[in-house]
């Protein structure tokens, strides 16, 4: 015995309206992914640019540690490449109260830098007279 559909006119399934409201709702959150992961790709650049800067004002104070000169109060520009990133290395040395110890400030920047207040790294070590 063949039984008959609850409702013989009325077909299942999706309409053409619930497909495209359903693909439209799939293709915003893809794109929301492809975003996102672009943003992801930028910051990890600028870590590795901003790491790379860390270095160049580390050398920079090995370099000024090294020269076995004390240090004068004086303020000097030089560049610092490290790997294919051109930094500039700004190192400001002045006095402190105590006359045995000098402040310097290394400030790292990007060589061709549109703003020159915006600074990659920045390192601060005091040097000491004595041996």
């Amino acid at each position: 015995m063949m039984r008959a559909l609850a409702n013989p006119g009325k077909a299942t399934g999706f309409t053409l309206i619930e497909a495209l409201v359903a693909m439209t709702i799939i293709a915003v959150a893809l794109m929301a992914c492809l975003k996102a992961a672009g943003n992801m790709n930028l910051q990890q650049d600028d870590l590795l640019r901003r790491q790379y800067a860390q270095w160049s004002a580390r050398n920079m104070a090995n370099m000024v540690a090294v020269a076995g000169v004390y240090p004068a109060s004086q303020t000097t520009q030089l560049p610092c490449p490290q790997a294919n990133f051109q930094f500039v290395c700004r190192i400001d040395v002045t006095n402190t109260p105590n006359p045995n110890f000098r402040r310097i400030e290394i400030q790292v920047k990007e060589a061709n830098a549109v703003d020159e207040k915006f600074q990659l790294a920045r390192l601060v070590v005091f040097f000491s007279s004595a041996p």
